[in-house]
């Protein structure tokens, strides 16, 4: 009678064998669904934080000069009433520094400066200046543009020339006739400087874009090839838009455009704004979900590391005491049958054994 190779595996080898690649299957599922989840759950906090914290920028930035517009309507709504002296004075307290307003000026109709900041361009003919001349007919706020009459009052060069953004009012008298143009040109590198701390502030880059689609300012200074995208042809053309591209530079951003930058009653410059976020801007919360999920999955593993070997302990080690037992009685000791009754399989093995020996004997 051929005999059969005896299994090299016992059964606590096979229960600890089970446990342990039901561990590892559980442990990866576990790892690759929990990251799928939070790829997501990052993707939509990506795309909510890049639209919320852009239209928050835009906003702000619209809101003070806003407040420049409100200063300036206060001064034009009341210069019909007040003398050239007390004019002065308002314009040259508008101004202030020149950190932001570098310069403010009253010009009556025929285009001469009556009255400015610091006494600069006075009696001076501004009559062909944009502002001068869109001001006549109404509100207007002018984009970015190079100083030319104030360039070298104020410190600048024909190599690096002073830019200058508009704000002009008609001014009526009270009869309700034109009594000229309020006008201030407002620091554009006040504007670059602001938009580069909000935008180091909310954790974005920021681009804002003309009407034409001409990158005016890049906080992060990376203008070339960017007008190729998406989203500044939608910024072009006046269109809101999330989504994700890949940039120049190879990384793929979660970019979001807004097609208007104004507030209250400031006139629309008509700008647009794109702000884009990396993708790493939470990657410390995703490092540090993987490691709460590493630890978490290393104490599941040891308590289930301490179970099993409680287990094998109480409920399987008996059956090799009771395999070892009926060894020793078929090979002739003079044994007895344990009685093992931690289980209903145990108990009947053993009263199976005992008849076994009773009958043998």
């Amino acid at each position: 009678m051929t005999s059969r190779p005896s299994s090299v595996i016992s059964l606590s080898v096979a229960v600890y064998g089970f446990v342990m690649l039901g561990a590892i299957l559980f442990g990866l599922a576990t790892t690759i669904l929990l990251q799928d989840r939070v790829g997501r759950a990052e993707a939509a906090a990506l795309e909510q934080a890049v639209t919320v914290r852009g239209r928050h920028a835009a906003r702000d930035f619209a809101r003070v000069l806003d407040q420049d517009w409100k200063t300036l309507k206060t001064i034009a709504d009341k210069i019909a009433l007040t003398d050239g002296f007390a004019l002065k004075g308002a314009l040259d307290l508008a101004a202030g520094n020149g950190e932001r307003i570098s310069w403010a000026g009253f010009a009556t109709p025929d285009g001469l400066v009556s009255e400015a900041s610091n006494n600069l361009l006075k009696n001076v003919d501004v009559s062909a200046r944009p502002w001068f001349q869109r001001g006549l007919s109404g509100n207007f706020a002018g984009d970015v543009h190079d100083a030319v009459l104030l360039n070298k009052l104020l410190g600048g060069s024909a190599d690096d020339p002073l830019r200058f953004i508009d704000l002009a009012a008609q001014v009526k008298d009270p009869k309700g006739q034109i009594a000229g143009v309020l006008g201030f040109h407002i620091n554009f590198t006040w504007a670059e400087a602001f938009l580069a701390e909000t935008a180091q502030d909310l954790g974005l880059d920021l681009y804002l874009v003309s009407q034409n689609g001409d990158v005016i300012i890049a906080t992060d200074g990376s203008k070339p090839g960017i007008q190729d995208l998406q989203s500044f042809r939608a910024a072009a053309a006046g269109v809101a838009q999330s989504n994700r591209e890949i940039w120049p530079d190879g990384v793929e951003y979660f970019t979001v455009v807004i097609p208007d930058v104004i507030y209250g009653d400031l006139p629309s410059f008509g700008w647009r704004m794109v702000a884009r976020i990396a993708p790493n801007e939470f990657e410390t919360m995703s490092s540090g979900l993987t490691s709460s999920l590493f630890v978490v999955l290393s104490v599941a593993g040891l308590l289930l590391l301490i179970l099993t070997v409680g287990f094998n302990r109480i409920f399987i080690h008996p059956f090799s005491l009771l395999a070892d037992n009926a060894k020793s009685i078929a090979d002739g000791a003079d044994e007895y049958p344990l009685e093992l009754r931690r289980t209903s399989e145990l108990q009947r093995l053993s009263a199976a054994l005992a008849q076994l020996q009773g009958r043998r004997n």
